[in-house]
């Protein structure tokens, strides 16, 4: 509306000048009308000034309206000052222009101080940089993990941290990574995780660094403890009973007062017992050096020899091992193959012994249960391959939840407890994972690589 009624004044103007420049050639060709062409070429020339200084006072309003938003210098205000109507309304629509700014502008340096103070305060160590390693954040975290300030470049860590320099610059974008660095006073655990961002038509990389040492140390140390329990046990249920039937021979061996005993002094009942007491004591050994044996075979992994790996193969290999056994067991029995097939970076004995273990395990876990199935499935997430084995068992009890993975934990009567715990350790030699899902209809072993 503003705009309109500038542009009728300048259209009306315009058409007075005309009508008056009209009437000064008109006075300009009547004898003795000099009074009258003076007049009116000085009219003329009043309405083209002030012509002129209209248009020049909106230039001048515009240019000082679009020098704010250059320079973002919003403290100017337009006051009305004229009388027509359309500049005092033009005035106040700048104001109205200026004042929207200047709000937007407090809202953007409101919320810019809120995130550097979020960014200052939290305890993840952030550095973003560009190719050239020119730095744009360095948050305190960073500062109190780096003991520097204000660092400009990345080249500045160079020499003092040239491992962790490396690693940050050949971590690519959405990648994690777990570095280690040694320093003067201490070793540090760094988790590091990148993420791309564009900033101005420029790539930059943004780069989160925190310590995890107390936690990996707290991790490491509940494993010890429950890795202790787990062998305590075991070892406890071998010695008792050999202790103790070795004090009942000792026993049957000598008389009141301490002194050995002749064998034909010893009853026959006493022999028998001896005999089954020794043949306990042989059974509990022998069970005993089985258990240190499998310990040995657990820490001593044989060297992977890798090779490309038919995901489908694989699945026919497990096909061709178990159909039989299954059926006879009457299991149903059902591989799932991908649509597409998958060659994966493995050796394949170690990863064959990771799938006979889950496979065996879900062959007990189906035992005593009406419907018995174990479902063999190869699927493609993303850019990960993952196998699954997946039974329908009573389930994992969510108190073992935890314990499944440890050596020597084991609910079946037969197990030695290291299956589980070797397949993880097969799993992260491969770069891989393994973990599972178990509620009551069933548990899922998935082997991520």
């Amino acid at each position: 509306m503003v705009f309109h009624s500038h542009r009728f004044r300048i259209f009306a103007r315009i058409l007075l000048i005309g009508l008056f420049m009209g009437l000064t050639f008109f006075s300009m060709n009547q004898e003795k009308w000099y009074t009258a062409t003076a007049v009116s070429a000085l009219v003329v020339l009043i309405l083209l000034f002030e012509l002129f200084r209209f248009i020049d006072r909106s230039n001048h309003n515009f240019i000082n309206l679009l020098e704010s938003l250059k320079y973002q210098d919003f403290t100017r205000s337009y006051w009305p000052k004229y009388n027509e109507k359309s500049f005092r309304d033009l005035e106040s629509s700048f104001n109205e222009i200026l004042a929207f700014y200047r709000e937007a502008k407090m809202d953007q340096a409101a919320q810019y101080q809120y995130l550097q103070i979020v960014i200052e305060h939290i305890r993840v160590a952030l550095v973003c940089f560009n190719k050239a390693g020119e730095v744009i954040l360095f948050n305190k975290a960073a500062s109190g993990l780096f003991k520097r300030k204000n660092v400009t470049n990345l080249d500045s860590l160079k020499t003092e941290y040239p491992d962790l320099y490396k690693g940050i610059i050949e971590l690519e974008a959405g990648q994690k990574k777990l570095i280690k660095v040694n320093t003067e006073e201490e070793v540090l655990r760094l988790s590091v995780t990148a993420t791309g961002i564009r900033i101005r038509e420029e790539n930059y990389k943004l780069v989160s660094l925190q310590d995890i040492r107390q936690e990996l140390e707290e991790q490491e140390l509940d494993s010890w403890q429950k890795l202790i329990r787990v062998l305590t046990h075991e070892i406890m249920n071998s010695v008792t009973p050999v202790s103790s039937l070795s004090q009942a021979i000792n026993e049957m061996l000598t008389d009141d007062q301490g002194r050995r005993r002749a064998l034909d002094d010893i009853d026959q009942d006493d022999v028998e017992d001896m005999y089954s007491s020794l043949d306990a004591i042989q059974d509990r050994s022998t069970g005993l050096l089985k258990f240190v044996t499998d310990y040995k075979n657990l820490t001593r992994l044989p060297k992977p020899s890798f090779e490309s790996l038919s995901i489908n193969n694989l699945l026919a290999r497990m096909d061709n091992l178990y159909s039989r056994d299954m059926e006879q067991a009457e299991i149903k029995f059902r591989i799932e193959k991908p649509a597409e097939d998958k060659n994966i970076w493995a050796d394949s004995q170690l990863i064959q012994q990771v799938l006979i273990n889950l496979i065996n395990n879900s062959i007990d876990a189906v035992e005593n249960r009406s419907e018995k199935s174990i479902r063999l499935a190869g699927e493609l997430n993303g850019d990960r391959t993952q196998i699954k084995v997946i039974d329908s068992g009573k389930g994992i009890d969510p108190e073992d939840s935890d314990k499944v993975f440890i050596p020597f934990f084991t609910t079946r009567k037969e197990g030695s407890g290291i299956g589980l715990s070797l397949s993880r350790q097969i799993m992260r030699i491969h770069k891989g994972s393994i973990y599972f899902h178990s509620d009551k209809t069933g548990t899922t072993f998935i082997m991520e690589f």
